[in-house]
């Protein structure tokens, strides 16, 4: 109970009410006086007047405290100029916030109209629009706390005294918790890391370009000081300079003039040689057709109609694995759904709470353990690589280069990656705006400044792990890393099978080891968990940069990978037939074990769920080798003829091409994802519906954006490396839609996929024996 005399806890609404200024100017705020019902809380708010001077103090910064003295003198022009209903003056109101709502609910942005402020101009009075996004932190008052924690048992004492966990809604459960106080509730999850506070919000002023983020934090400490005084509650407010935005115009650097000339010369060579491509055509043409075969392959090799050709043509594969086209497609749909998620969720949302009630929910691990998908691209990675590379090894009795191989892998990798990369570190800056712009794409553009080089030499998952550039990029580090350490234990599995089998084990039991090791020693989540205040920043989260992107971490799918393709490599050259109880056992088991992976998830989701490191460190180390065993499964099921009715699905031909661009898409698609919500000038609203709505816009622009770097720099420059290596059957591969390009050994190397690894290792290893042999120079 509360003595008569006691100070009354101010209800955090008045608190906000008070903090927005919520009267209004002028006859509206006369107006709002006589309608307002009577009450001590309106009666406090209209005590402080309506008149415009009073109430537009909060929106100019005028605070004697201002050093800044153009700051001062602008804000009285603009408060004066408000007063006659000046358009610019009125729009600079108009941009700010006036109203929260929400902020219980978790809807603690306000972003105002950024479009609108960016848009204010008086040239009279030489003032531009400047928004600036300020974070507010409320402190109850020791009377509000008082009464927040008489009001209500704690959460122990509810889980104690209930049947149901608390996360019930069982009746009695959910009127205790309805009647507690707002302070309570504010301060509980405050406590909880799966929610996002509550006493915390961003709300949106638009003031005289003049001012500066320091400014704006002296003014509102001040113009809030009354307030807060009178209602007994304290206020923290911090305005970041990158929080606030001016329209600059579009000024180019040296470095976008450079990336964007570079794009432009690859869009201007691939229009020529496309145009002359389809012009050598026509016989009355036919004499522009060049007579040197190296010059018209390479002319050839830019024409975006042959490789069109190139990425549609399809010859199915006699061993069986087309059935990895649908495998790596429907993971890169799932990896750019997850990336969404992640990118939405990471954002401002307007029902937080609604988002947060998915955490407990057992069916939630469906979207939730989604970044489980990305082991099977290691998975088949290392599938692949083991397989085909035995292959070669019979076929050139071991004699690989695997200098040869790893140089391909560079080539095929880098260039592409390189030139995204130059538009994260330049272009990306300059083509978007919005109220989270700098925060989140000038970031992201400091971090690829800082870090370019770490890509390049694919050390960035260990290097400058806290200024990651594009946050996807560590698993094509990881994957090369891997890609690197394999071709020796192939060797050993081809030459000394024993030896290599010893060398195959030992390497999965280490790697399991030390994800184990490094999780517990380390007191790291299992798993990544994807709570808003985490994907707010991921690359902030010791999980992610400790466990989630390190190779000696996600080694072991790929590992298992390699297993699978060693017995599928033994099953085809002993001609193994699998028994049809075997095959059903095989099914049967994996998908246990891929919807045990996915569902088991919940458990370290669980609200109040005390941390165990053991726990979390036995799950962390083996939930990826559940996941890749089952995997694999599906590979060799389906490779052997035993896929039943998803052999058609994932072998059908329209898959082929989408699947050859699976890895511009990889890289492309964060860029649009980060490009969207660094862009909006609302919070999102989270829902299963817009999840998958978005994720079908990214799906579609992600590939058409695959497909512009593919035809202007990934399909020109490897059949450049065709052409300079004297590969054999370069100018039918190059200018003729040849089948030849697209069987199963050589599938497009890919992020997910080393098909064309092994067979243009064994071309550049004998092009090389060649060479030498005729006293030619080496490649």
């Amino acid at each position: 109970m509360v003595a008569p005399n006691a100070p009354q806890p101010t209800p955090p609404r008045v608190a906000l009410v008070c903090l927005a200024l919520l009267a209004l100017p002028g006859p509206l705020g006369a107006l709002a006086a006589q309608v307002a019902p009577p009450g001590a809380e309106y009666a406090g708010l209209m005590h402080h007047g309506v008149n415009l001077s009073a109430i537009m103090t909060i929106f100019a910064p005028v605070s004697e405290r201002i050093a800044n003295e153009q700051c001062r003198r602008d804000s009285h022009v603009f408060l004066a100029e408000l007063h006659k209903f000046t358009l610019w003056a009125t729009q600079m109101f108009d941009a700010s916030v006036k109203f929260p709502t929400g902020v219980l609910y978790g809807s603690t942005y306000d972003f105002g109209n950024f479009d609108e402020c960016m848009q204010v101009q008086s040239q009279r009075n030489d003032i531009n629009g400047k928004y600036c996004l300020a974070r507010i932190r409320i402190f109850p008052g020791a009377a509000s706390s008082a009464a927040a924690s008489t009001s209500v048992p704690d959460m122990a004492t509810l889980t104690a005294t209930s049947v149901a966990p608390p996360t019930s809604t069982t009746p009695v459960l959910l009127d205790t918790l309805h009647n507690e106080s707002a302070w309570r509730k504010i301060e509980r999850i405050a406590e909880d890391p799966s929610k996002l506070r509550r006493d915390e919000v961003h709300w949106a002023f638009c003031i005289p370009s003049s001012c500066e983020a320091e400014d704006l934090t002296v003014h509102l400490e001040d113009a809030l000081s009354v307030y807060t005084e009178q209602y007994g509650f304290s206020v923290q407010v911090n305005v970041e300079g990158d929080m606030c935005t001016i329209n600059k115009g579009f000024n180019l650097t040296i470095g976008d003039i450079i990336t964007l000339s570079v794009i432009f010369l690859f869009a201007s060579i691939v229009s020529m040689c496309t145009g002359y491509d389809l012009l050598r055509q026509f016989r009355t043409f036919k004499w522009i057709e060049l007579k040197s075969d190296v010059g018209h392959n390479v002319v050839i090799s830019f024409s975006a109609v042959a490789n069109i050709r190139k990425l549609l043509a399809h010859k199915k594969s006699p061993d069986g694995l087309d059935c990895i086209h649908g495998l790596k497609l429907i993971s890169v749909f799932l990896i750019i759904m997850g990336h969404r998620l992640m990118f939405n969720l990471g954002s401002p949302l307007v029902n937080t709470e609604f988002i947060e009630g998915f955490y407990g929910r057992i069916d939630a691990m469906i979207l939730l353990n989604g970044p489980i998908v990305v082991d099977t691209f290691f998975t088949i990675s290392g599938f692949l690589v083991c397989y085909l590379l035995l292959q070669e090894f019979n076929r050139r009795n071991g004699k690989l280069s695997f200098i040869a191989l790893y140089i391909h892998r560079y080539v095929r990798l880098t260039p592409v990656y390189m030139v995204v990369l130059g538009f994260y570190a330049t272009v990306l800056a300059k083509i978007g705006s919005g109220p989270l712009w700098q925060r989140k794409v000038g970031v992201e553009v400091e971090r690829c400044v800082a870090s370019w080089w770490a890509n390049i030499l694919y050390i960035n998952n260990y290097v400058n792990t806290d200024q990651l550039c594009m946050f996807q990029s560590w698993y094509i580090t990881c994957d090369f890393h891997l890609f690197i350490i394999s071709p020796p234990i192939i060797w050993l599995l081809w030459k000394k099978p024993r030896w290599g089998e010893i060398s195959l084990a030992f390497v999965t039991v280490i790697s399991v080891l030390v994800a184990f090791f490094v999780t517990y020693w380390g007191k790291l989540d299992a798993l990544l968990l994807l709570y808003m205040k985490t994907l707010s920043d991921p690359i902030a989260n010791n999980t992610f940069r400790e466990m989630y992107i390190p190779t000696h971490t996600r080694a072991s799918p790929y590992f298992i990978g390699m297993a699978a393709g060693y017995l599928r490599y033994l099953i085809k050259k002993n001609d193994t037939k699998m028994p049809k109880i075997g095959v059903w056992l095989g099914w049967v088991v994996a998908l246990v074990l891929i919807e045990g992976t996915i569902f088991s998830a919940w458990v370290f989701y669980l609200p109040g769920r005390e941390y165990n490191a053991l726990l979390n460190a036995i799950y962390g180390a083996f939930h990826r080798i559940t996941w890749s065993v089952g995997t694999s499964w599906l590979i060799l099921a389906i490779s052997t003829g035993n896929g039943a009715f998803m052999e058609p699905i994932l072998t059908w031909r329209p898959i082929v091409p989408l699947s050859r661009l699976t890895y511009c898409a990889f890289l492309a698609h964060g860029g649009l994802q980060l490009y969207s919500v660094a862009s909006s000038g609302n919070p999102f609203y989270g829902s299963v519906y817009n999840l998958v709505w978005f994720t079908c816009g990214d799906i579609v622009v992600s590939f058409l954006a695959a497909l512009a770097l593919s035809l202007m720099f990934e399909s020109p420059i490897l059949s450049l490396e065709k052409i300079f290596l004297k590969r054999e059957g370069a100018k039918e591969q190059t200018g003729s839609s040849s089948d030849s390009s697209c069987c199963a050994s050589e599938v497009t190397v890919d992020i997910v996929e080393q098909a064309t690894a092994s067979q243009y290792s064994a071309n550049m290893a004998r092009n090389w024996r060649q060479t030498n042999a005729t006293g030619s120079a080496k490649p």
